[in-house]
């Protein structure tokens, strides 16, 4: 087992984890560096060094595997800072990204304007061509007229190009054809083929995926450059990869190709990691809701009898990317969140974040308006000389004026009772956003534990869980890196599909076949790019399927690789029917099933890396440190509270609430009635009474 690196770049900070020669994991922070995203991840790197007493060249050329998260791709999304792209669409489809799914979020408020398409009417060109839903070419391709489109391409100085023509995902010639037209007269210009970026039905999803996926390419292209450019330079050697919205992780180049699927790069990776610990931490019954809060969001996903649930309804921004995505709900919620006071009197907590520059009021670097940290760092719960790993010290001078200007004046409180307030009102909003993704969509929390993530996670884990009805909470030790750990340990990903339908009352088992041994082709050929050997190998087959007449489909496993037979084909349609019923309690045994479109997800199994624990203290190093007072609305207010170094427990050992237990990259707050107990992996599990 060689060393290896993985970095997730967060708004505030970068997170690091590492994993020696010997399996030993350790995790830091460096505060990220906007605009400059790889001077924060060498930053991080060099404390790594420096705690090893090595150069950073030393250490790098030691590192076998760099593994990345990078927000790069979601925040040219958000901030609208993509290069400006053209559209070429089929004659008669020019608004497909302004009408998108019925235009409106808000179908019936007639104030509300139509969202601006992600590509703007003006640099969106139609072509003439038709191909229709069986393949067959119904209007052949005018090569003049795409010519003439490409040169006003030209003209108009874009910087890359999709191509979304209706059908195509059933005869992609024409796609292909102006592919070559454009290597021919733009041949500086990245273009995306919607055939290749997002082969499946609904027209709108499709074009936006591919929109996006072509704007991103120059962006991505130069970021992935840089990062493994500065890293060879720094020593470097081994081979770079970055976390996918899959959850999974790939090569730089196979990124650059399809750099769509860096959406929600980082958010992605929680939940396996969340995966993982629980299993190390002997829970059987493989229910977690995982919530990872970091300096500017908060991040919820699920795990049901161990299985992460993916979609394609990724929205940024208001624009939909379309690919295999974990499902993950993020809001901005974190410790940069900033607080305010409308004009009735209430309080309200992000999505605004002080961000890295100039960060909340305690940081010292110029932010005025009060946060979640400044509150949390005013009623008590944070240690000033030990915030991030000793990176930084906190002022709570500073954090205290901005909450008493900001937020306990104008409500006529003391500044820890306004603090309680935001922090109360941050959790709302933490607790509605898990409510969304369980609640709402039939799943009951209380049969779930609650993996805490995220430096500010435990910090607000027991008032989350208490309100959601949630009896026990795992704090890993990497909590502080959640992420980043996910990174370390997810598995290599990459999907491949192709549009094909049949049904099960005429099943086509030629083409099936046909298509089914194209796309193992495709995925065999990917992990050999990847180097990864024959043991650690899968091959994951699905489709989408439906009952006919249905508008949507559901992803159904395929028991084999292949449909070869009637038999086979009638296990496929009773696990749907099995499927259906599982999902929406009905099942129609003499229905037609329709089968739309073949995937098959390339998966390279990566090595388990475990969370080792340190050395227990010496003995007479006791796990209580000392006390503090700490504001607890239940408690009626500041209370001297006991504090506790949780590297110093003893496996086993219990602490009682009101009290802290601070590790060094997150801090663990536990109300009265509740109590923690350390685990043989370094981890706390927190019981709620």
């Amino acid at each position: 087992m060689g060393l290896s690196i993985a970095v997730d770049v967060g708004g505030t900070f970068t997170d690091l984890v590492l994993r020696d020669e010997g399996g030993v994991v350790e995790s830091l922070k460096s505060p990220t560096t906007p605009g400059r995203l790889v001077d924060g991840i060498l930053n991080a790197v060099g404390i790594a060094a420096e705690r090893r007493s090595i150069s950073i060249s030393n250490l790098l050329g030691r590192c076998e595997r760099f593994a990345a998260g990078t927000t790069a791709a979601t925040n040219a999304i958000l901030e609208g800072t993509y290069p400006q792209t053209a559209l070429l669409c089929t004659e008669g489809f020019r608004d497909v990204l302004l009408v998108r799914e019925g235009g409106k979020e808000d179908t019936y408020n007639i104030r509300i304007d139509y969202p601006a398409p992600y590509i703007p009417r003006h640099l969106t060109f139609e072509i003439a061509e038709r191909v229709n839903a069986e393949g067959g070419v119904e209007r052949a391709l005018d090569e003049a007229q795409v010519g003439a489109a490409l040169q006003k391409v030209k003209q108009s100085g874009v910087r890359a190009v999709a191509v979304c023509l209706l059908w195509s995902i059933a005869n992609d010639r024409h796609e292909r054809r102006i592919g070559e037209l454009i290597e021919r007269h733009l041949p500086d210009i990245p273009y995306s083929l919607s055939s290749a970026v997002s082969p499946s039905i609904r027209e709108y999803r499709r074009a936006s995926a591919t929109a996006i996926d072509a704007s991103l390419k120059p962006l991505v292209s130069a970021s992935v450059g840089a990062l493994e450019s500065r890293l060879r330079e720094a020593g470097f050697k081994g081979i770079v990869t970055l976390v996918t919205s899959s959850g999974g992780q790939t090569a730089g180049a196979e990124v650059v190709r399809k750099p769509v699927y860096l959406c929600l790069s980082g958010p992605s990776a929680a939940p396996e990691a969340g995966r993982r610990l629980a299993k190390s931490e002997g829970v059987k019954q493989g229910n977690a809701i995982v919530v990872d809060m970091g300096g500017t969001s908060f991040d919820v996903s699920i795990v049901t009898d161990w299985d992460i649930p993916m979609h394609r309804e990724g929205i940024i921004a208001g624009h939909m990317f379309g690919v295999p995505s974990v499902d993950v709900k993020t809001i901005g919620a974190g410790g940069g969140s900033i607080a305010r006071v409308d004009a009735g009197g209430f309080i309200h907590v992000g999505p605004e974040s002080a961000g890295a520059q100039p960060g909340p009021a305690c940081y010292g670097r110029g932010g005025e308006r009060p946060t979640v940290t400044d509150a949390n760092l005013v009623r008590g719960f944070l240690n000033p000389a030990g915030f991030a790993g000793g990176v930084m010290t906190l002022d709570a001078a500073r954090a205290t004026a901005a909450l008493e200007q900001e937020i306990a004046k104008p409500l006529g409180m003391e500044a820890p009772e306004a603090a309680g307030l935001v922090c109360l009102t941050v959790e709302q909003n933490m607790v509605a956003a898990i409510e969304d993704i369980t609640l709402k969509r039939g799943v009951d929390p209380r049969e779930y534990i609650m993996i805490a993530g995220g430096a500010a996670a435990g910090l607000h884990a027991v008032a989350m869980a208490r309100e959601l009805g949630i009896k026990r909470i795992l704090v890993p030790r990497v909590a502080g890196a959640l992420s980043a750990y996910g990174i370390l340990v997810s598995d290599i990903r990459s999907a491949f599909a192709t549009s094909l339908l049949t049904d099960s009352a005429g099943f086509d088992f030629d083409r099936v076949g046909q298509v089914l041994a194209k796309l193992e082709g495709e995925a065999s050929a990917y992990l050999d790019r990847m180097e990864v050997p024959a043991a650690k190998r899968a091959l994951l087959f699905t489709t989408e399927a439906r009952y006919r007449g249905q508008v949507w489909q559901l992803t159904l496993p395929l028991p084999r690789s292949r449909i070869g037979d009637q038999a086979a084909l009638a296990e496929l349609v009773e696990a749907f029917h099995k499927l259906h019923e599982t999902r929406y309690l009905v099942r129609s045994p003499g229905d037609v099933v329709e089968f739309i479109e073949w995937n098959v997800m390339a998966v390279g199994r990566m090595e388990e890396a475990e969370a080792a624990r340190p050395a227990v203290a010496a003995s007479g190093s006791a796990a209580r440190v000392g006390a503090r007072p700490m504001y607890f609305r239940e408690l009626g207010g500041m209370k001297e509270v006991p504090v506790y170094a949780g590297q110093r427990l003893e496996i086993g050992e219990e602490v009682a609430g009101p009290a802290v237990i601070e590790e060094p990259l997150t801090t663990i707050v536990l109300y009265p009635r509740s109590r923690a107990r350390a685990t043989a992996q370094g981890s706390i599990w927190v019981e709620l009474q």
